[in-house]
């Protein structure tokens, strides 16, 4: 068959090969080669990965990473001030000098992870199961090394991670509040978060974590209780645990056992601080119901008991008037209702308690959208993308330009928010699809044409796009075997996604080339 030029536009052959043109730029940028000595462990390494990749690669995760995993934890802000006032004193003897930053993240989920580039988080969730200062020391101690030691750099040119710079997915984990909000192009830090460790590195990071904790004057005694109070835990069923910190760190007997006698060869004594931490924590362990309620409430909604998870949340407002996550989801069963003017005053109490919190912003922008207040709907959506960019806020945003004439503009919003696989990225798509089957159906339908055995034309009709086109009206121009000029029109009832199909339109093979064009389609949406 003689193939007809026809192409998918400029902007659809950029979105479609976005994603392969990751993993050699990754590799052009990361792989210098050579051996190095681990700071850590002083062992002679293979070393791919450069220092800069990590400094740069934590400085772009670490804020996206938190923001969608529920955001710092800022109701009680002593708690993030005590946090990092321990995790300082851990990076201030630890054998690599990097900008360690230490965060609580709002999120009820047992955890603590670090990235590279020493940016380390851990969860609220944890925080009310420890019991002593030296136990939280124990936790930063084993993060700080999987950053010092470059367990996760290993990960990734060991190629264990490496599928995440070809998918480019977000920041979104089963186990938060927030995983269906995407971050547009940060799958990696969202691997690297949610990556089991080997044994080997699950060892350095306790043994090495001790000495850290043991030079800044801890007592090595609090990883040995940690360890065993999540060997006890490890053997609960259905324990939240499971969800977070065993997920990338399972606990064992030999691990205890390893602890027990490398504690022995550490100095004697030590700060254990278990007063000063219950002090600390006081707020956040008295509030600990209101979190449990939220979590309840949270499972009434999704049952489709709305005024009883507005019954229970209003109590857990009671309990920690602080809490913007409270107050966002309020906003959200007023939103549900289309009790707007409700919903939009709920988000805004969660903004004045955290605005660096992207989700209060995203809601109120989807709100003034219903709303008609498009203005401020723009505005709300564009301070929630500078906080995490959604697939979300993008697609409302390619609603509003749709809405405002803005054509291009919603083109843009559209084809951004529809590399996620979620609800909206496959309704930008949608939209995105629609909006050039009307003027440029060829960037979505091809054809090739040729003769059959019969001398009749016969025209292969593919379909390029993942979404399905019913009521296909093609257009036929061609010059027959007289000289003549012709149109002829053929149908086709359904072209499912990436299928081609062959038409045989029983006219006599044209002399010279054919022009053949979709005159109309309709997208099947998906």
């Amino acid at each position: 068959m003689k193939p007809i030029l026809k192409s998918s536009s400029k902007r659809a052959s950029n979105h479609s090969n976005s994603k392969l043109v990751l993993l050699p730029l990754f590799l052009a940028a990361t792989v210098l080669g050579g051996c190095a000595t681990n700071p850590v462990t002083g062992k002679s390494e293979i070393s791919i990965i450069s220092e800069a990749w990590e400094l740069k690669t934590g400085k772009q995760q670490y804020a996206p990473a938190r923001q969608s995993q529920g955001g710092d934890y800022l109701a009680d802000e002593g708690v993030q001030a005590y946090v990092n006032e321990v995790g300082q004193k851990i990076a201030a003897v630890s054998d690599r000098s990097l900008p360690y930053e230490f965060s609580v993240i709002n999120n009820s989920v047992p955890n603590a992870w670090a990235l590279p580039g020493g940016k380390i988080s851990i969860n609220r969730g944890l925080l009310t199961e420890l019991g002593s200062e030296a136990e939280l020391a124990a936790v930063l101690g084993h993060e700080v090394v999987h950053s010092a030691a470059r367990h996760g750099a290993k990960g990734v040119e060991r190629g264990t991670i490496l599928q995440a710079t070809v998918a480019v997915t977000g920041i979104a984990t089963a186990s938060t509040d927030y995983g269906k909000y995407v971050a547009m192009g940060a799958g990696l830090g969202s691997q690297l978060i949610n990556s089991k460790y080997g044994r080997n590195a699950e060892l350095e990071s306790d043994q090495y974590g001790m000495d850290y904790m043991s030079r800044a004057g801890y007592n090595p005694q609090g990883a040995v209780d940690l360890q065993q109070t999540f060997l006890q835990l490890s053997g609960q069923k259905d324990s939240s645990f499971f969800k977070g910190l065993f997920a990338s760190h399972p606990p064992s007997a030999s691990r205890l056992a390893a602890n027990k006698t490398y504690a022995q060869t550490l100095p004697k004594g030590g700060v254990t601080g278990k007063a000063r931490y219950k002090t600390v924590m006081a707020r956040l362990n008295e509030t600990k119901p209101a979190y449990e309620a939220y979590e309840k409430a949270k499972q009434m909604a999704k049952d489709n008991r709305p005024k009883e998870a507005k019954k229970l949340i209003n109590q857990a407002i009671k309990v920690e008037p602080n809490e913007g996550h409270f107050r966002s989801f309020l906003g959200d069963i007023e939103l549900d209702a289309k009790r707007y003017t409700a919903a939009q005053n709920a988000y805004a109490e969660a903004i004045k308690l955290n605005p660096g919190f992207f989700y209060p912003h995203l809601q109120s922008g989807i709100t003034s959208e219903k709303q008609g207040a498009l203005s401020q709907a723009k505005s709300r959506l564009n301070r929630s993308i500078e906080l995490l960019p959604t697939s979300q806020a993008y697609n409302a945003l390619g609603n509003i330009a749709q809405r405002q004439g803005n054509t291009e503009e919603a083109r843009e919003y559209f084809a951004a928010a529809s590399s996620d696989s979620g609800a909206s990225g496959q309704a930008a798509l949608n939209s995105l699809i629609k909006m050039d089957l009307n003027g440029n159906p060829g960037a979505y339908i091809g054809f090739r044409y040729g003769a059959n055995e019969a001398g009749e034309l016969q025209i292969e009709v593919s379909n390029k796009a993942p979404r399905a086109f019913k009521n296909i009206s093609l257009s036929i121009n061609y010059v027959d075997q007289r000289g003549k000029l012709r149109n002829s029109r053929r149908q086709l009832s359904l072209l499912s996604a990436n299928e081609a199909k062959l038409i045989n339109t029983g006219l006599i093979s044209p002399q010279g080339e054919a022009q053949i064009s979709v005159i109309s389609a309709t997208l099947i949406e998906g």
